[in-house]
C-alpha cells in the first residue's frame, strides 16, 4: 500500500546551483547527496517535512553525470523540470506486483538500488497519464548515511 509522496524528482543542469536556489529562496537544506553511477545521477535530497508514517518527503535534485543516462536523454528533450513523482511503500516488490497486475508497465524485472540505499522501481509515464512514476520502499532508518 501507498504510503506517502515519497519525493518529486527534478532534472537539472547544474546541481549545485539549483540546490543553492532552493536553500536560498524556500530555505531547504541538503539533507542527503550522492552519485548513482548506475542510474548516472548526481543528486541531492532536500527534506521538506516528516511524514505521518514515520518517514519524511523530499525533492530529489538530479543532475546527469553522463548524456546517454535517463535524466540526461530526459533533460535534452525537455529542459529541467519535474521529472518524476515518487510514492512511498512499505514493500516495493508486492505494490509493483499489484499495479503489473493491474496493466500497468514496470520498468524494472527487480528493484534496484535508490537514494539512500533506498528500493525502488519505475512505471511506465504512458500508463500513468504522462507521469513518471516511481516506489520507494526506504531503507531501514539506522541504515542512512545523511
Amino acid at each position: 500500500m501507498l504510503t506517502r509522496i515519497d519525493h518529486i524528482g527534478i532534472a537539472c543542469f547544474d546541481l549545485d546551483k539549483t540546490v543553492e536556489f532552493y536553500r536560498a529562496t524556500y530555505g531547504f537544506e541538503v539533507y542527503h547527496s550522492e552519485v548513482n553511477e548506475e542510474q548516472g545521477v548526481r543528486e541531492a535530497m532536500l527534506k521538506v517535512n516528516e511524514t505521518s508514517d514515520g518517514d519524511a518527503t523530499y525533492l530529489q535534485l538530479l543532475e546527469p553525470t553522463r548524456e546517454d543516462s535517463a535524466v540526461g536523454k530526459w533533460l535534452a528533450k525537455n529542459g529541467e523540470g519535474v521529472h518524476h513523482i515518487a510514492f512511498g511503500t512499505a514493500d516495493v516488490d508486492t505494490d509493483a506486483n499489484d499495479i503489473k497486475n493491474k496493466g500497468v508497465r514496470v520498468l524494472y524485472e527487480e528493484p534496484r538500488r535508490g537514494s539512500m540505499d533506498s528500493r525502488i522501481t519505475f512505471l511506465h509515464p504512458k500508463d500513468c497519464h504522462g507521469v513518471l512514476t516511481e516506489l520507494v520502499t526506504a531503507a531501514p532508518k539506522d541504515s542512512v548515511e545523511h
